[in-house]
């Protein structure tokens, strides 16, 4: 399965390493089964009946897809912002060259790959970025979302899309429906387990602990969701 990209067709995996952050794909994902699990709260108030279900899965649908969009394009909106601020304060540091536009570049290199430079490392690669040339002022540039960007939101949006399926599934397959319940359950409870999981390791953390919080977390929600019907 891939996804066509700069001329050539990349994997799903390439993809997301690519164009979203770790941490921004399992806080969406984080986010989309915590919607899901709300979404089939609704199965607690309206009872277990098909129609039922069926209604409930098309909510989590609905509102996954909403606020999927809806992530996807402000937070595609805030990068853009960054890349047009980002651009004056560098043109501003090369043309004015004065201390107050170099402490500004200074206070932008706070939590980038320079994060962990002492004050005179970083005065030289603000003299590196003064170096170069400043190009036209970008106060009269209108200010689009790249390429980049717009596979961030849509990114983000396939993320709480895709999350509903494994869900929702149990409530198709199974015939009877108060196992399908737990098993949708279940399901959604080792997601978020395997989301501990992968919060530690780039935590340097405990797995199992992370897996165990995230886990029980899980289940709770979802059981608290469904006795108090959403």
């Amino acid at each position: 399965m891939g996804i066509v990209g700069q001329g050539q067709q990349i994997s799903v995996r390439r993809f997301y390493a690519k164009y979203l952050p770790i941490g921004d794909r399992l806080g969406e994902t984080f986010y989309a089964i915590w919607m899901v699990v709300i979404s089939l709260g609704l199965l607690g108030a309206t009872g277990l009946e098909k129609e039922s279900i069926a209604y409930a899965i098309f909510v989590a649908f609905l509102v996954n897809m909403t606020w999927g969009a809806i992530d996807g394009v402000t937070v595609m909106m805030s990068k853009v912002i960054d890349r047009a601020k980002n651009e004056q304060l560098v043109y501003d540091l090369r043309t004015k060259k004065d201390k107050a536009s170099r402490d500004a570049i200074f206070n932008g290199l706070d939590g980038t790959v320079v994060d962990d430079l002492g004050p005179a490392d970083r005065q030289k690669v603000i003299d590196l970025i003064v170096a170069g040339e400043p190009g036209k002022d970008p106060a009269n540039k209108r200010y689009y979302a790249d390429r980049d960007e717009w596979f961030y939101a849509i990114g983000i949006f396939l993320i709480d899309l895709v999350m509903v399926v494994p869900i929702v599934v149990p409530l198709v397959i199974i015939s009877d429906p108060v196992a399908a319940l737990y098993t949708s359950q279940l399901v959604a409870t080792i997601f978020f387990a395997a989301l501990g999981v992968a919060y530690a390791k780039n935590l340097h953390r405990r797995k199992w602990v992370a897996a165990l919080l995230l886990g029980t977390l899980c289940f709770s929600i979802f059981t608290m969701a469904f006795y108090w019907g959403w």
